[in-house]
């Protein structure tokens, strides 16, 4: 069987946990509903459906270790000449943020948020649990490791919430397992109004994958499954056209 570790590199980590289904406290609710009242009743209970329970504990949840409003992100990626000033550029731009990525910038307005995640790193210095990423995602750091078997991958999940997009991805084993030294796992996010989160609210899924998983082909065809034919059936020879 396939284990996955997680660890926490900060104190602050939530680090992800299994989500679990409450058929009892369902199943309670439903007796209850048919004790007590004449016409209300819940005739029908997801927590009885496998599928649906399978689904809803797949993998591991992953919460936000803090408690923080997001807005969009309204960033713009810009070049800096080497001889121009960078702070220079986004007074010009009134975009007071100022991220590098790469040899380029992103430059940003309206995200003081952003900040709020800073934190105390191994090293004694601050540094930012939200880097803009471009396209209006943020890179969020999450103060806990994982470590997966080689040759499965983690796909990260998005969960319906109203106003925070998680777009899907898939990280190799490789790659999971060296985020350790770079301070651990991270996930893309995109705000795309205000949204609150609180501490230890779910805001994305983890699943395990196998290789195979990523390899899998699908063959497609259009005739019919067919059984066997009535002299197969019959076992008549017919060669002879009596019967075997």
């Amino acid at each position: 069987m396939a284990d996955v570790m997680f660890r926490s590199l900060q104190p602050w980590a939530l680090v992800p946990d299994k989500p679990r289904v409450d058929r009892a406290g369902a199943r309670a609710e439903r007796d209850a509903y048919t004790q007590s009242f004449r016409y209300l009743r819940i005739p029908r209970l997801p927590a009885d459906c496998p599928p649906w329970v399978l689904g809803q504990e797949l993998g591991w949840s992953i919460h936000s270790p803090i408690a923080v409003t997001m807005s969009p992100l309204q960033d713009l990626g810009v070049a800096v000449p080497s001889q121009e000033n960078i702070q220079k550029v986004g007074h010009r731009l009134s975009r007071a943020g100022l991220w590098q990525r790469g040899e380029d910038w992103l430059a940003t307005k309206d995200t003081d948020w952003l900040h709020l995640g800073d934190y105390r790193g191994q090293g004694g210095g601050w540094e930012g649990m939200f880097v803009p990423n471009g396209q209006g995602t943020v890179e969020w750091r999450l103060g806990w490791s994982a470590h997966v078997p080689e040759h499965t991958f983690l796909m990260v999940m998005p969960l319906p919430l109203d106003g925070l997009e998680v777009p899907l991805g898939v990280i190799s084993a490789k790659t999971v397992n060296a985020m350790t030294a770079r301070g651990g796992m991270s996930i893309a996010v995109r705000p795309t109004r205000p949204i609150t989160l609180h501490r230890g609210q779910a805001v994305a899924r983890l699943v395990l994958l196998h290789a195979d998983t990523l390899r899998a082909t699908a063959t497609h065809t259009t005739e019919p499954e067919t059984g066997p034919g009535p002299e197969a059936q019959t076992g008549t020879n017919t060669a002879t056209g009596t019967e075997a």
